[in-house]
Formats: structure tokens, sequence, C-alpha cells
């Protein structure tokens, strides 16, 4: 063929293929004999432009299969599968994948990085031109982004979408023009058509999932990722467990090859959960590669698929502690939440947090610290520097201070059981203050949860509990959770008045399933206690406070007594067996709920003595005798004699009876 000839006949190619032209079809398949014939070195088509007129340049013709006779249907309509699915395969390197719009496609690709400011009804407006391969790869690009990038849809929003006039126009459009478009384009498609609620079953949907099915191997981490996420939003069928699987292998194929820190995280996020476990050995082995922002985002990796591996976390944990300078602070009140997700409970890393906080308190604003307080509230972790700073903070802005800020302040206060030293009573009444203006704005349930958290800081306020009392209906729509609420909050509205709902005599044993570990202590408590009549286990008031174990102390012989004399000089001590959650991280400072539950069982009499489980099965016998003579007999004589010959004397008599 002629030199000069050869350029226009092949823009006259690169023209009718788009168009689905019989002619750009045939003439391709028609050449492919005889270019291979002439043995001419074969590369991909270039777009056309008048300096490459008089170019010869070698050309590689694509081979496209499509049907001709294709069905003029509404892609819409429902149908099982689209058969003889056809595509266009192109060359770059060793990647196989749909033609792309080269550059033009690239400045589409780069300008999707954040929300566009049309809407999805003015993409559909603009969508004139049927036979224009750009304008399509324009529209469902756009929308792609602003439903990727914009707020979720309502229910109206879709409908208005999808009843559009040209909504259907370009769902055949696309359908018909699937095989011969890049993959990006057919993956930002599906999660379109998935997003206003296409049925999955049309023959569009199904259109599209064949396409992708053919191109699995020559997909992009970008692409596979994009796809992971659209197949999350769709039903499990026929289609989507071959996709599914597929994905899967490809995934796994690609964790062999992986090298750098950035694709692995990518991968851990798109990755099944039977390959988590590997993906994990793979990033301890590479965690000496890591930077401390990588670390950060591994936090924030774990915290989206929701796994929790403790090593990898302590690896990432141990490289943020010494680099916080390196954290923004957005970066770090998002550390703080990831960990909060994530049920990570790190005293180090959120003690590193707290100070570089209170070093650079000047560059951080104080909503920013009230989000950082609240995931530690969530992660008990108290740290009273940054928690006092923010009570000031409180202080300061008392007359203008916001709901927002109240329901926070309350609750993160309450949960640590803390307050300012020095200013307690004044910043109870500012939150009292505060409480008063806002509780008419308050909805029932949240006013009912703040009440009860005034309460867990020792402030009783009788006046919005009566209002919640008063209330029958709201009442009756609590849940358990609330009526729990309800009964601490009576119960705290009875102490404070000076009644007291039931006495001690009115408690009662009950049976428990107790864990392992609290099993483990019942045992050795026992054991410690020798005579079962020197104790009562298992013990609670009437749907209210359980207490493991009631000893009664005569104070003048100071020694244990049978349980359940009453005499006027004997003291109750309440034993409780207290799991980790019931103290502050790394502390035995008790929490909300736990110093809620000491104040009441004093206030009824007795003298309580708190046995951390987790510290205490830890402990060797020795150390177990010591820590319980120092908490259960320290009000007694110095050198408790008289208990530790009563001790004696018991074991003489049981091994008299033995013998």
């Amino acid at each position: 063929m002629h030199k000069k000839t050869l350029p226009s006949l092949l823009r006259t190619v690169r023209i009718l293929q788009p168009c689905q032209c019989l002619l750009g079809v045939k003439i391709p398949s028609l050449m492919r004999n005889y270019t291979s014939r002439s043995g001419l070195l074969l590369h991909e088509i270039k777009p056309w432009t008048p300096a490459s007129i008089a170019t010869s340049i070698p050309i590689r013709f694509l081979h496209q299969r499509t049907s001709v006779n294709a069905e003029e249907n509404n892609p819409v309509c429902g149908s099982s599968a689209c058969s003889g699915q056809d595509h266009v395969r192109e060359e770059y390197g060793q990647t196989e994948r749909g033609p792309s719009l080269d550059g033009e496609e690239a400045k589409l690709q780069a300008a999707a990085t954040g929300p566009p400011s049309k809407s999805c009804v003015d993409v559909l407006d603009a969508f004139i031109n049927l036979h224009c391969r750009h304008e399509l790869y324009c529209s469902v690009m756009n929308l792609f982004n602003i439903l990727a990038y914009g707020k979720t849809l309502t229910l109206c929003e879709k409908r208005c979408i999808s009843d559009h006039p040209n909504f259907s126009t370009l769902c055949y459009e696309v359908m018909k023009s699937a095989p011969s478009m890049s993959s990006r384009f057919l993956i930002c498609g599906l999660h379109v058509f998935v997003t206003v609620d296409v049925n999955q079953k049309t023959r569009l949907i199904q259109t599209l999932l064949n396409a992708l099915q053919h191109r699995l191997s020559t997909l992009n981490l970008d692409e596979i990722s994009l796809l992971s996420t659209c197949l999350k939003m769709m039903k499990r069928d026929k289609s989507m467990d071959i996709l599914h699987s597929g994905l899967s292998l490809l995934i796994e194929l690609k964790c062999e090859s992986v090298g750098d820190v950035p694709t692995l995280q990518r991968l851990m996020r798109i990755a099944p959960a039977h390959m988590r476990r590997k993906l994990e050995g793979k990033a301890l082995q590479m965690i000496d590669k890591f930077t401390v922002t990588q670390c950060h985002n591994m936090f924030s990796v774990l915290a989206d698929i929701n796994y929790h591996s403790e090593s990898l976390l302590d690896s990432c944990s141990h490289k943020i502690i010494g680099c916080l300078d390196e954290l923004s602070c957005k970066r770090i009140v998002s550390l703080t939440g990831y960990c909060s997700k994530l049920s990570y409970f790190n005293e180090n890393l959120l003690s590193a947090i707290g100070d570089n906080i209170m070093t650079s308190v000047y560059m951080w604003n104080i909503w920013q610290i009230s989000i950082v307080l609240k995931n530690m509230a969530f992660l008990r972790f108290r740290c009273v520097p940054l928690l006092d700073y923010f009570a000031d903070k409180i202080l300061q802005e008392s007359k203008s201070l916001r709901i927002n800020y109240l329901v926070t302040t309350v609750r993160v206060f309450s949960i640590l059981n803390h307050l300012p030293k020095g200013k307690e009573n004044k910043f109870l009444e500012t939150l009292n203050t505060a409480l008063n203006i806002h509780m008419t704005a308050m909805r029932n349930k949240e006013l009912l949860r703040t009440v009860y958290n005034f309460c867990l800081l020792g402030l009783v306020l009788p006046s919005p509990i009566n209002n919640l009392l008063e209330d029958t209906s709201f009442i009756s729509t609590l849940d358990n959770t609330e009526k729990a609420f309800l009964r601490h909050i009576r119960l705290c509205l009875l102490l404070e008045s000076g009644t007291c709902p039931f006495s001690i005599d009115d408690m009662e044993k009950v049976e428990v399933n107790h864990s392992h570990s609290v099993l483990m202590c019942h045992t050795f408590l026992k054991s410690y206690f020798k005579d079962p009549a020197l104790y009562q286990e298992n013990m609670q008031f009437p749907s209210s406070y359980f207490i493991d174990f009631v000893l009664t102390v005569d104070r003048e012989q100071n020694k244990l007594v049978h349980a359940g004399d009453s005499s006027w000089n004997m003291t109750r001590i309440a034993v409780l067996c207290c799991t980790a959650n019931a103290f502050t991280l790394g502390s035995l400072h008790p929490v909300g709920k736990m110093a809620l539950k000491m104040r009441h069982l004093k206030s009824l009499g007795f003298t309580v003595v708190v046995i951390p489980i987790n510290q205490f099965i830890m402990m060797t016998e020795d150390k177990k005798v010591q820590f319980l003579e120092e908490n259960i007999f320290r009000d007694l004589s110095c050198n408790q004699n008289s208990v530790l010959s009563n001790k004696t004397q018991q074991i003489e008599h049981h091994n008299e009876n033995l013998i």
C-alpha cells in the first residue's frame, strides 16, 4: 500500500470503529492477514494529527468481534445475562485492557480527585450526542465523580435520575459501547448504575459484569480496588460469584509480587478475609520499610477492614510514638479514632499523644481536643493534664457553652470519673447551668443519658429527673440499656434524699455463670477465708448491685465473724472482683459505673474492697495473701494479730478433725 494513502485509510478506520460501523469492524479483520503476511512491525494506533500525515507509522490493527445485528432492546429491561460478550484488545507493553481516549481520558481521570460542581441531572441534561464516544465517556465519568464523592442519594434523588429522559439512552449507549471501552469506564459505569438502584438482573448490569469477567486479568490495582468496592454494594448471584472468585485469585497472585508498602496497604483494603493473615505476615516482614505516615495509614487500613492485629499495631505504634511531631493535628485525631474503632488499648501510645497535644496545645482547637478526649474515654484512658486543660476551656466559655460541647464534656468526664482538682463544684455548676439553658432543645433520650452522666459525676438533678419520670409514654419507648439508666437515676435520687430503698438484710444469693478468671479468683478467696460461715458469696440487692463476697468484721475483737451477725459494732465489707474494664487504662482508678456502684455501696453501709482480677490471678500465692491482708483487713489493728490467730485456730481445728 502506498505510504501516503496508508495514514488516511487508517484515520478513516479509526473514526469508523467507535461508531460501530460495519466497515470499521470488517476492515481490520480483512487487513489482519495482509499485515501479518507483510511482516510489518505492529504498534498501537495513535490519534491522527496533521503532522502524522506525511509520516509512515508502523500500525497494529485492533480486531473487534462485535455482533453487527445487535438487539435494539432497552438495556434496563430484565435479562438473566448477556451472551456472546465481545471486547477490544489493545496492548500497552504486557498489559491488556480496553481502548482509552489517550490524553482526553488522562485529563478526565486527573480531574476526578474531588466532587464536581454539577449535579447528576445536569450531566444527563447535557448528554445529547448519541454517537460521540468522547461525550459518553465524559458523562459516565462525571456521574461517577458526583456519586462517589458526593453525599448519599435519597430514594427521591435516585428516582429523579432513573426517570430522566436521557438516562435510558445513556444506559443503552453504555451497554452497546461496553466491548470497546476501557476497563475503568466499565467499572465506573457499573458503580453509577448500582448506586442509582438499577436492577441487578437487567441486561445492562449483566453486560458490564460479563465484560469485566473477560477483562479480569488486565485490571490494574486501582481498577481492582474500584471493582471490589462496587461489588460490596451488590447482591451475590452467579455473575457476582464468578467475579469474586476471579478477583480473589487475582489479588492472591499480586500478593506474591508486592514489594512496596503503599501497594501492600491497598491490597489489604480489598483482599478477602481468608488472605488477611497472609498479608499481615507480609506487612510484619516489611515493617522496617514503613515511614511514620505509612504506619498511620496502616491504622486506617486495619480500621477500614475491621481487622485487629495486635502485633502489627504494636509495631506501628512503636514507630509513631517517637515521631508524633511529623503527624498533623488532623492525623493525630484520626489516629485516636482508629484506636477506638479497633479497641486497641495502648497506654504508651495514648500517653504520647496526650503529651504531644499538651506541648503544642496552641495549635489545637477545642473541637479537636474534644474528639481526642471522646476517643480516649472509649478506651478508658485518663489523661489528667488534657482533661484539666479542657475543663478550664469549658469554664472560660461557660456563658456560651454549646449543646454539643455540653453533651461531650459530661459524657467524657463521667466515663473517666474525673473532675478538675480544686474546681469540682465550679465545674459542675457550669455544666448544670448549661443544661438548664439547653434542656428544652434536647431530645428526651439524649436528656436521659446526660442526666445519667451527671449522676455518675455525683450531681443529682431533681428537676430534669422528675420531668423524665412523669412522661409515661417516653418510659414505654426505652430499651433495656435506657431502662437501666433510669433505675440508676432513681436510686441516686433516693439515696441523695436520704431514703434507702433497701437494707443489707434484703440481699439474696444468686446463681451466676462466672468467667474462668473470676472463678479462679473466687476459688482462691474461698480457700483464703477457709470457713464458709465467714463469708457470703454471690450476693445481690433486689434488681440492683451484685457483690462477690460479703464479709462481717468485729471491730472490737478485730476478727472475721459469722456472716449475718448484725451487732452494732460490726463492719460489713463488700469484696468486688473486677475485670480490667472497671478501671481506667493502666491504673486502679474506677470508671464511671464502677465509681457509682462503690459510692452507693458505701451509702448502704459497706466498706468496699476492689480486687483487679487480671492482676490478681498473675500474682504468686504469697503476693495474693499479702494483697488481701493489706486491703481487706487494713481497717483493723496494724499487726492484725487477732485476725491471724483466729485463722491459725481454724486451721489447727481443721487438722485435728482430719486426724
